[in-house]
Parts: C-alpha cells; structure tokens; sequence
C-alpha cells in the first residue's frame, strides 16, 4: 500500500494545488517573471523597439525554474536574467552581438547617459523594477498543479508570439549581423580609393557616426543638400553612392579600413593589408582622428595594427583647440576637428593618409546649445515636431559638412580627396524614425579635388 499512496501524495502534489497557491500564485508568478523583467523595455517596444522573443520565452523558462527555489537563489535568478536581457536589448538597439558590449563594459564610466531624458527615463524605470522585484520575490509563486504549469508556458508563449508578429516586419533594423559567404562591398572598394594615392595628393577618409541611407523623400534630399552645398561643389567634383553595411561602428571601420567584414577584436597582430598600412608602404604618412576615449573599443591597440602611425583622440584634440561637446558620448565637437585636420595636411612634407572617424551623431543625440541643437530646424516644421531625434541627428550632419567645406576652402589646404561614408543605419528607439533609413545600406560621397574654384 505504500507505494500507491507515495503516487497519490505526489499526484494530488503536481494536480492540486497547495493552500494559498493557485490562480493567486499564478498570477504572482506572472508579475515576477513575465510582467517584471520585461517592463523598462515596454516604452520601447511600444515604439516598435526590436524583438524580444526569445528574451520573454527566457524569462518564463527561468521563471519556471527559480520559483521552486528558496528567495535567495530566485532573487539571484532575477538578477542575472535581467542583466542579461538589458545587454541582448542594448546590443540589438546597436545592431552590436552582446561579446561587444561585453567588452567594453569597463569603459561605461567615459559615457554620461544622465545627458538623455531618454536614459534618465529607462534608468529609472529599471531601478524601480528592481526595487519592486527584491520585495515580491520574498512571496512564494510555486506553480503547483499541472494546470498552472501549462498556464504559465502557454502564456508565455503567446506573449512571445505577440512580439514576435509586432516586430518581424522591422526585424532586419536590428541585430544586422553578416552571414556567413555575405558578399563583400564597400565605399573604399566601389570607389577604387587606392587608386587616388598616387603620392602627388592626399587622400582623406570620413566615417560618419550613424549616417543612414534616407529612404524618406524629404530626408534623402535633404541629405544630398549637405553633401553637395556650393562650398564643395566649387573645390571637388562630387559623385555619390551606397554600400552595404552590418553591425555596428567598429565592423564598418573594418569594412573601409581593411576591405572584409569583420570587427576589432579579431585584429590581434599587425595586418599589412589594410589601407593604413598599404598607403604606409607607398610613403603616405597615417593619421586617425575620433573625439572620444582611445581605448573605448580597444581602438589605441588595433589603430596602430592596421596602420596608423599617429593617433589623435579627444584629450589631443581638445588640448588643441577643439571644444567640448557634451552628449551622451561627451568629446570633442566634430565641428572643431577639419580645422586642425586642415591644419596637419597644409604642414605636411609628405603625402598624408587622415582618417576621422565622427561622433556627436552617436544616438541619442541630445538638444543643447553646444551641439546646436536645440530648437532644432533642419527639415520642415512636420518632421521637426515629429522627429526630433531625426532633426537633431541632420543638424550634426550638416555642422561636418559645413566644416568640411571651411577647412577646403582655406587657400593653404593642399589637393586632397575626400571619401565620407556612414557606418551604419541610425539606431533610433523609435520604429518609425528607424524605418526612415535603408535597413541594409549607407550612403557614401566622394570629394574629388579640383584646383580651379570655378563652379561646376
């Protein structure tokens, strides 16, 4: 007789549930494991932020596991599953795999995200949610009784279906990582940049933070007014195009720098083939701008792999003159840069390589007086009220390109060519803003030095 009432004791155990759970339980359940963890990212999604499914069927599978567990280890559980999900959430917002963000982790300290209402909103949102979960995760949710057990995995599966057909439509916005055989492309390859560096010229190459290809009328023409203003069109002969982008900043550097699809980490030991190092071999002196920390993505060790015998980053470029552009990514202003860039190539005794990389367009891009966005007018009243992350991110835009245009028109800037590109799409939190852009390319611009000033 033991043995039956052993299998009944453990069926009224799994069928039945105890006193005090059931429907209560279950819905308590829900709130720590399906409602909590996912509620900062909410505003977002709402939005049309990325898809989440998979995160939101990790969250009931680890909710389904901890809750048989004392507070300690659930309250551990929640932890670890909510910092996990908040960096696949970054990285998918960055079109980033999470080892990236993972490495550079340490460096969060060089970034203000107390600069974006955005941010303060979300850190917000999140401290609360923590601070509600340390207290209703002391409360037992055991999903006794087979029926909640199938309640909790069919309700989690249907709020994973849910989002995943609200975000499959834009799906291909985010996570934009190459395949494996993903044909190569690139502005420096379309353009044939090598074949400018004929030793009697310089060449120049500018990686533009989050410039997208519009898709947008108003956008697309407003884009091609800054890249093509009158200032340019009286020193260069300009022809425009696009390439295909993956991933984020560093992935498209390696894309224009070294001609394959890859990232930062890969690069371990002096890589002979990239252009830095190529222009090098053909007495082309290199030289890399970016008004950030040199060792945010480890760029003061794999610059000088791929080339680049001088290196200038924010403390450099400020201590010589550039001002300080406060934003999320605080540094030196973009605006301030061509003029000392200018400078070096009209000073040189040698052919020049200089490679500058942006960075007031990192996203979000905050309304300040510094950044000359406040009040922001760039694309008519509609798009400006509507959009205003869009209109701050063209206002920077056109703050390069109008200083771009200042340091050619100096009458001591030597003949050099000028090939600008965007990194990848604009990363915005907004779905519909976001959809504004090709989701698969970027556009690039190519300044051909022309002697006479004479218009075209």
């Amino acid at each position: 007789m033991q043995p039956i009432i052993a299998i009944k004791s453990l069926a009224r155990y799994i069928f039945v549930p105890a006193e005090g759970t059931g429907l209560t339980a279950f819905f308590h359940w829900t709130l720590c494991w399906l409602v909590l963890p996912n509620l900062p990212f909410l505003p977002i999604t709402i939005m049309g932020g990325p898809m989440r499914t998979h995160e939101i069927m990790l969250c009931g599978i680890v909710g389904f596991v901890a809750c048989w567990f004392c507070y300690w280890v659930r309250l551990a559980a929640f932890f670890g599953l909510f910092i996990y999900i908040t960096l696949v959430f970054i990285a998918s917002m960055f079109n980033m795999h999470i080892s990236v963000i993972l490495s550079v982790i340490a460096l969060v300290l060089d970034l203000r995200p107390a600069a974006s209402p955005e941010y303060i909103v979300g850190g917000g949102l999140m401290i609360l949610v923590l601070g509600f979960a340390v207290q209703r995760l002391r409360r037992p949710a055991n999903l006794r009784g087979l029926q909640w057990m199938i309640a909790a995995a069919a309700l989690t599966y249907t709020l994973a279906q849910a989002d995943y057909i609200r975000a499959r439509d834009g799906a291909t916005a985010y996570n934009r990582l190459a395949p494996a055989g993903a044909p190569f492309t690139s502005a420096t390859q379309q353009t044939g940049f090598l074949q400018f560096a004929d030793g009697k010229r310089n060449v120049m190459i500018v990686v533009v933070e989050a410039m997208g290809l519009p898709t947008e009328p108003t956008l697309h023409k407003r884009l091609d007014a800054i890249w093509t203003r009158p200032a340019l069109k009286q020193r260069f002969d300009i022809s425009q195009g696009s390439t295909t982008f993956y991933s984020s900043t560093t992935k498209g550097e390696i894309r224009e720098l070294c001609q394959r699809w890859g990232d930062f980490p890969e690069i371990v030991v002096p890589e002979s083939d990239c252009l830095p190092a190529t222009l090098a071999r053909r007495g082309y002196a290199t030289h890399a701008y970016h008004g950030f920390a040199p060792d945010f993505f480890d760029r003061d060790r794999w610059y000088p792999l791929i080339g680049f015998e001088r290196m200038s980053f924010r403390d450099a470029i400020e201590a010589r003159g550039a001002r300080h552009c406060p934003n999320v990514f605080p540094g030196a202003c973009d605006r301030d840069i061509p003029r000392l860039i200018g400078r070096d190539l009209a000073a040189a005794k040698q052919p020049q390589f200089a490679y500058w990389l942006t960075l007031n367009s990192h996203l979000p891009v905050v309304a300040n007086a510094a950044l000359r966005t406040e009040h922001c007018r760039q694309l008519g009243a509609a798009i400006d009220s509507d959009y205003p992350q869009v209109c701050r991110l063209f206002a920077v835009w056109d703050d390069t390109a109008a200083a771009l245009a200042d340091m050619a028109s100096r009458p001591d800037f030597p003949p050099t060519d000028i090939l600008i590109v965007g990194d990848h799409m604009p990363p915005f939190t907004q779905q519909k803003s976001r959809l504004m852009f090709d989701s698969t390319k970027v556009p690039w611009v190519l300044l051909r030095y022309r002697p006479s000033r004479s218009a075209t």
